[in-house]
């Protein structure tokens, strides 16, 4: 059995005047703490200082950390390393005792995988898989949860270490990508309430996302469970005011049935100590298997949740590594999506291969206590590609599959296969032995 690492991020870097958003930031350390959550607050220079004395006292008290707000940057790849380095510095100054290992926000620089290598970080906030657009960011193709940023190339794996690229808020993997509307299916507060899906301790929807969470600990060593919300969007002030004083306390409300539910089945942890954990147990990005089950939820609110589809979607695998992330569908051997990260990204494509191979059944063959499978399925060129054979291999242990990457038995669910393909026709077999 793995382990559910739970984390919250709060956007705490706005500030005007000498003033920053202490009161939602007072309202969420309340809310949260009582809970064994330890917050990464995500500061500016400006707001570290204003809120240096809390931070310390909430860092002392309850163990919370902060991360460093990314300034605009601009210029030269130089110009852009003095200016994130001149922030850490500035926030080490107000917060002496701070680790500031993780910068948050900013990620969409195509640079900034370069950038925080130079200057020293370990993590970068802010990515949000399966989005297209939304708060101008589209990050499509990207993994979900945690993996080393490819330095060219911020949107796919490194094929070794690298600045760990955070997702910003936990999704629900499976609506998220059958409906394309990820903003609405996520552990945001206000895009779930306003989306209709959960409201004051009416949050079944967020317990049975965390619910899918918790069981993938079964097939990973560690399952990352972000949750975020924005300290400004928690007070009414002339910092924020898109929100109302109910819209407020129900967000309190929700966040706190949240924490009620998840903190007997998760390791707190911040974005810094999540960090060195993930670069002292991996030396490239983890593969991921996740198996996900539909959770029904109420029709969303139209006028939010605008030319989204609802649903009910089939039971649902999903998998990534340095080469590849691929969705199957329950009783589909073949993926119905291969994001390649061989392949260049570009807008309206983020690393799909357009033609999946079909996978034909040449036979299954059963023995005493054995069994022997051939699939041939034929590529228009090399790509990698994986299998889900559906059914209940629990009996089993893969014993000989040439060019096999990796496999895993899903007890009682599936078995996957994950192969990369040679243009033409490939015959993949594989033997399994009785335990």
């Amino acid at each position: 059995m793995g382990e559910l690492i739970y984390m919250f991020a709060s956007f705490a870097s706005r500030h005007r005047n000498g003033v920053t958003c202490t009161e939602g930031m007072r309202l969420l350390a309340d809310t949260l703490h009582p809970h064994g959550v330890k917050i990464t607050w995500i500061v500016s220079p400006e707001s570290a200082a204003i809120a240096s004395e809390m931070l310390t006292k909430w860092h002392e008290s309850f163990g919370d950390d902060v991360a460093v707000h990314t300034p605009v940057l601009k210029g030269s790849l130089e110009d852009k390393k003095a200016a994130m380095s001149a922030a850490r510095e500035a926030v080490g100054n107000a917060l002496p005792w701070a680790a500031l290992t993780v910068a948050a926000s900013g990620h969409t620089d195509p640079e900034i995988a370069a950038v925080l290598e130079a200057t020293g970080f370990e993590g970068l906030w802010g990515f949000c898989w399966e989005q297209i657009e939304v708060d101008q960011i589209t990050d499509r193709g990207c993994p979900w949860g945690f993996y080393y940023m490819d330095r060219s190339q911020r949107l796919r794996p490194a094929q070794g270490r690298g600045v760990i690229g955070m997702e910003w808020t936990a999704r629900d993997l499976l609506k998220s990508f059958h409906s394309g509307n990820p903003c609405l299916y996520s552990t945001d507060p206000n895009d779930v309430g306003r989306g209709g899906l959960c409201s004051w301790e009416n949050i079944d929807y967020w317990r049975r996302m965390a619910d899918n969470y918790m069981r993938n600990t079964r097939y990973n060593d560690h399952v990352f469970l972000l949750q975020h919300q924005e300290a400004h969007e928690m007070e009414r002030s002339d910092l924020c005011k898109c929100y109302t004083e109910e819209d407020i306390r129900e967000a309190a409300v929700m966040l706190d049935q949240f924490a009620r539910h998840i903190k007997g089945s998760a390791n707190m942890m911040t974005l810094p100590e999540a960090a060195k954990l993930y670069r002292s147990r991996y030396d490239r990005t983890a593969s991921s298997y996740m198996l996900w089950e539909d959770s029904p939820t109420p029709r969303p609110n139209c006028d939010y949740a605008w030319s989204t589809p609802v649903g009910p979607w089939p039971k649902t695998f999903l998998h990534y590594d340095c080469g590849a992330q691929m969705m199957f569908i329950e009783g589909k051997v073949e993926p119905v999506c291969i994001r390649n990260y061989a392949q260049p990204w570009a807008s309206g494509e983020y690393f799909a291969e357009p033609d999946i191979p079909y996978a034909r059944l040449v036979h299954n063959t059963q023995f005493n206590w054995s069994r022997e499978i051939e699939i041939v399925a034929k590529a228009p060129r090399p790509m990698p590609y994986g299998l889900a054979l559906w059914g209940d291999y629990a009996l089993y242990q893969i014993d000989e599959a040439p060019d096999l990457i990796e496999g895993k038995i899903i007890s009682r669910e599936l078995m996957f296969l994950r192969y990369n393909l040679t243009e033409g026709q490939n015959r993949l077999c594989i033997r399994l032995q009785g335990k």
